[in-house]
């Protein structure tokens, strides 16, 4: 018995020392990652990154999750030559010291001093020692920057510096004056080294030019611009008769009467030598051209200056040589007019035409405008007015895009479109001013198509249509709050609607009746609730913005109209009964309206989404739903609701989609019922279900079940070992796909003998496609082991 004790103690005393020498020694001293990685996690549980072998298969020390860095110094900018020299010090604002898990600093710049769309990335500074590079550029430029981890968390943007631009190659001080008068060799300009008018007054410094510096005859009227060369330019007497070109100087370089008579050759100015047209009847002596001195093949009548009747006695046709414009009191018989003789040129006015003479044959088509009628056959025009795009030159655009009328073969309305290129801004007709009666609907309609996108496709291509209010003086501008200003007018038809590229033609209608001293701006496409004007407009004109704002993009505009329509004048009382039986009924909308004129149900062909559908509304507005197209949608208008709720039969088939719906900046949950033939379902013929949200832009599987539960973040299984006797022994399962972001694993033997003969279970390098089972058994008899492995959002 002692010795059996003494043994005892014997061997406690080692295990004594065992334990003595593993608490003095590191607890990794002896450890291994096999084909994994250790995660590190702080106080709060956050993953903050791991050690060891990634999911990409590289081995490294990854951070995450890391805190923003601090935000770096203002950039110091200044011009060089092509380009702007960005400088940092390296320091961080507030004092703030140099982050542990600092990557770089990006260098940000933009044409503008507040960055929108955050501006473009040049190149980065990877230290924090002050450091300089060069941002080419051709204008001026504005930079900041921004500071991002390892863990790529970003910093927020420093303070803007600039505008810097790259730097002149020659200063403009240079070029001023660099060529004289003294850097010219005597007649080293000659006629061929002048361009037609490129030398004008401006360009010559007082008394410059001498004689000696010119080639006698070498500079003439053609090289130089008319009006540009003034006296002060010229040296006194440098200019003679054998430096003027002979017939360079014409009747308008000479002041009046500064040529008289005793200057000329006798029978030097003739009806042939094309100049008599220069002379007019103010320097005309009376009585000093005599009848037998015209030519009355080349009579020639000028406003004012011919009084009383041109005679008849005149040969009948030599009215084919009248020019020029008929003054009031100048008559000329009908034996001296030929049909079509009086040119496009003439200006002819009232007092000019004989009552009764002049018919519809004799105006031009589309030459007299709304604005040259009475008001009140003005008023009759406006009951209907409609542009078919045949007009585009009479629109006013206030932006630098282009409108242009050009054939198409496609176009809805008549052969032409009216193209607008580029940023069309507030454009609208000066010549159309269309007396409003506030007691009668106006209808405004505009068909439209983008035809082609925007620089940046899906921006900048808004269209507003609609009408703008006019005072009663026909000119004053009346907007929404009463103001003389183009903008925010009456864009009933079309209120800042985005337009697609190659989604063909699209037609945007508004109705408008009565006026308000505080109208309310929006769409009025329900012609019982139309929009109301400003009380103090009386007249409206068409209004159109497109590719808004500062688009680069093509619209299209094939027909915009503005007439009177008459809502509500059918009741029940004009409808016999039995009249509307089960025959077809053909209309464009089917209404319900409730007593105070708001609709309470609405069948139409498009009933917001461009499809045909069933829609209904409660009498506070608060609640709608709507039946298209195989989707009921419901919800509440007075929430802005991004996705509204809804179930829907997906167009693929076999498939229904129950959705929860989503407000801005939330997410939206599934309920997908797939028939085993549909294209969600698992592949093996079987039906499923499955319950997803929207998260992170994505789609996230939370629940499937197709039959039994089978959730797509669990893998699990069994696997046999035949082990080593006392010596842990391993099997990797590999060809998982189990999704998550974190990933733990479980095992548990099927034994009778835990504890004693098996001594151990466990599992290791647990990932996403694979985990390492362990066994440890006092004998080598295969073993089967039961494992389970489960994706998390952690």
């Amino acid at each position: 018995m002692a010795d059996t004790l003494a043994v005892l103690a014997g061997r406690i005393a080692v295990l004594e020392r065992l334990v003595r020498d593993l608490s003095r020694s590191s607890r990794l001293a002896n450890s291994s990652i096999e084909n994994g990685s250790i995660a590190v996690y702080d106080d709060a549980g956050m993953l903050r990154g791991s050690i060891g072998l990634q999911q990409d298969g590289t081995l490294a020390l990854a951070a995450v999750n890391g805190p923003t860095p601090p935000v770096p110094t203002a950039p110091v900018v200044a011009s060089v030559l092509g380009g702007v020299a960005v400088t940092w010090d390296g320091a961080f604002a507030d004092g703030s010291q140099a982050p542990a898990d600092f990557a770089h600093v990006e260098v940000h710049f933009s044409t503008s001093a507040d960055f929108p769309d955050d501006g473009s990335l040049f190149a980065a500074f990877y230290s924090t020692h002050a450091a300089t590079m060069t941002v080419p550029a051709k204008g001026p430029l504005w930079v900041r920057l921004v500071c991002v981890s390892t863990s790529g968390k970003a910093s927020e943007p420093s303070a803007v510096a600039g505008p810097a631009g790259p730097a002149p190659v020659v200063a403009q001080a240079v070029l001023d004056g660099i060529v004289d008068d003294l850097a010219l060799a005597d007649r080293a300009v000659t006629r061929a080294k002048i361009e037609a008018g490129a030398v004008d007054g401006p360009a010559l410094a007082d008394g410059a030019v001498t004689t000696p510096k010119l080639v006698a005859g070498e500079i003439d009227g053609l090289v130089l611009a008319a009006g540009t060369v003034n006296a002060d330019r010229l040296v006194a007497a440098s200019i003679t008769a054998a430096q003027i070109k002979a017939l360079s100087i014409t009747g308008d370089r000479l002041v009046v009467n500064t040529v008289t008579a005793d200057q000329l050759a006798v029978g030097t100015i003739t009806a042939a030598s094309g100049v008599i047209s220069s002379i007019d009847a103010s320097v005309i002596t009376v009585g000093k051209i005599k009848a037998t001195q015209i030519d009355a093949t080349n009579l020639v009548i000028s406003a004012a200056n011919v009084n009383g009747t041109v005679a008849s006695a005149t040969t009948a046709g030599s009215a084919g040589t009248v020019t020029g414009s008929i003054g009031a009191g100048v008559t000329l018989p009908p034996t001296q007019m030929g049909a079509g003789q009086i040119p496009d040129t003439t200006t002819i006015n009232g007092g000019s035409v004989l009552t009764g003479t002049l018919d519809a044959a004799s105006i031009k088509a589309g030459s007299i405008n709304v604005d040259r009628l009475t008001v009140g056959l003005a008023g009759q025009v406006g009951q209907k007015w409609y542009d078919f795009g045949d007009s585009a030159s009479k629109w006013l655009n206030s932006a630098s895009g282009t409108m242009a009328t050009v054939p198409v073969t496609d176009a809805q309305s008549g052969g032409n479109v009216m193209r607008c290129a580029g940023f069309v801004q507030g454009a609208y007709r000066p010549d159309v001013k269309i007396p409003f009666d506030p007691s009668v609907t106006y209808r405004a309609s505009v068909r439209v198509r983008q035809t082609v996108a925007n620089a940046t496709p899906s921006t900048n291509q808004k269209l507003y249509a609609g009408v703008a209010g006019l005072a009663a003086d026909g000119v004053t501008f009346v907007n929404n709050s009463g103001a003389n200003s183009l903008s925010s007018q009456f864009y009933a038809a079309a209120d800042s609607r985005d337009l697609t590229a190659g989604a063909g033609w699209v037609t945007y209608t508004g109705y408008i009746k009565g006026t308000t001293a505080s109208p309310v701006r929006a769409e009025t496409p329900n012609a019982n609730a139309p929009a109301q004007l400003h009380s103090s407009i009386r007249y409206i004109t068409p209004i159109l913005y497109l590719n808004y704002q500062g688009g680069s993009g093509t619209a299209e505009v094939d027909m915009f109209a503005i007439e009177v329509v008459e809502a509500g004048g059918i009741t029940a009382s004009n409808i016999k009964a039995g009249a509307i039986d089960g025959q077809t009924i053909t209309g464009a909308v089917v209404r319900a309206v409730r007593g105070d004129g708001s609709v309470a149900a609405l069948m139409a062909p498009d009933v917001g989404d461009g499809q045909a559908g069933f829609q209904t509304t409660s009498a506070d507005g608060t609640t709608y739903s709507r039946l298209e197209s195989g989707e009921l949608t419901f919800g509440s208008p007075n929430v802005a609701q991004v996705i509204p709720t809804g179930i829907s039969g997906k167009a693929s088939g076999g498939t229904l989609d129950i959705q929860s719906g989503m407000i801005s900046g939330g997410s939206q949950a599934h309920v997908i019922l797939a028939s085993g033939d549909s294209p969600l379902s698992p592949g093996d013929g079987s039906p499923s279900i499955s319950l997803e949200w929207d998260g992170s832009g994505t789609a996230d599987m939370v629940v499937d079940i197709s039959g039994v539960l089978a959730p797509r973040n669990f893998a699990w299984g069994k696997v046999t070992i035949t082990p080593v006797a006392n010596t842990p022994t391993s099997v990797t399962i590999t060809g998982l796909n189990v999704r998550g972001n974190t990933f733990f694993g479980y095992a548990t033997p099927s034994t009778t003998v835990p504890g004693t003969q098996v001594t151990g279970v466990g599992i290791t390098s647990v990932s996403r496609t694979s985990a390492t089972v362990w066994i440890t058994r006092t004998n080598n008899t295969a073993t089967t082991i039961y494992w389970l492995v489960v994706g998390g959002k952690v």
